[in-house]
């Protein structure tokens, strides 16, 4: 009876946290509220075993958390601190650890936090090969340390369950050139058919887009220069590129733009939508 009343209170404290926050006006109060959620370990020792629920609540807390931000301030002053409760209290909670990673790397623009909570992962779960492959995955397209990406892929594809695209990427790294944006747009397509978390999913999908926006800006370009060293002239338009069979088709511009050539050069309209003051 104790331990489930201990259980009931700590809820109530969690769910008072989260209704307090939603009412606050202001994001620096939304934020100094959550700095009055305690550490793991003494979350831990007051859960009394029921570990799994609580967990569960606050990472429903965590994804709102995440969402309020990213729709406001865009400030995550507090993630790598809730994450750290969330995998004290549920050491074996996998998205709190890969996912939580990867916002702190692209959200948070920290991938050091990142890296201390997937090492934290790794410790809890030597055997799965899912932390050390986000490791090697954050190193490769964001921190292009290609030397710790190529360890991780590695010591991921030895892992007890490893899949093949494990063991794909520890030999791609080793045997092929590493940092072209070809292979981040392979990598990144990986994650996103591997992955069955929509908010994972959602990230790798910004990176997909962009970095097929700049394949296609430098395919463009690089044809732009042949035709202008062939005829002596930049072409009028990315309409004659087609027609005189340097390009195929005109690529979709992702974000709703065109793709047009302004000083011979070719440029996304959403560029210059982007710079303009809001």
């Amino acid at each position: 009876m104790k331990k489930y009343f201990v259980l009931f209170v700590l809820l109530v404290i969690v769910i008072n946290f989260a209704y307090r926050i939603d009412l606050r006006a202001s994001p620096h109060e939304r934020i100094a509220e959550l700095m009055y959620f305690p550490s793991g370990i003494a979350v831990r020792a007051l859960s009394v075993g029921m570990y799994a629920p609580l967990a569960d609540l606050i990472w429903l807390r965590f994804i709102q958390y995440y969402g309020e931000h990213r729709m406001t301030d865009e400030r995550f002053e507090l993630m790598y601190h809730i994450l750290d409760i969330l995998t004290t209290l549920d050491t074996r909670f996998v998205y709190a650890y890969t996912l939580g990673g990867l916002m702190l790397t692209h959200d948070a623009e920290r991938p050091d936090q990142a890296e201390t909570l997937l090492r934290k992962g790794m410790l809890h779960n030597p055997d799965d090969w899912r932390y050390p492959w986000m490791h090697a995955f954050i190193n490769y397209v964001f921190l292009k340390d290609y030397d710790v990406a190529r360890t991780y892929f590695s010591l991921s594809s030895r892992k007890p369950g490893a899949p093949e695209m494990t063991k794909r990427w520890a030999a791609f790294v080793i045997y092929k050139k590493l940092g072209d944006l070809e292979t981040a747009l392979q990598l990144w397509r990986e994650l996103y058919n591997a992955t069955e978390n929509p908010e994972e999913k959602e990230i790798a999908l910004v990176y997909i887009t962009r970095i097929q926006m700049e394949l296609d800006l430098k395919n463009m370009n690089q044809q732009i220069v042949r035709f202008t060293n062939d005829r002596g002239r930049v072409p009028v338009s990315l309409r004659e590129l087609v027609t005189s069979g340097y390009l195929d088709s005109i690529p979709t511009e992702p974000h709703g733009e065109r793709f047009v050539i302004r000083n011979g050069k070719v440029v996304t309209t959403w560029e210059q939508h982007r710079s303009l003051p809001q």
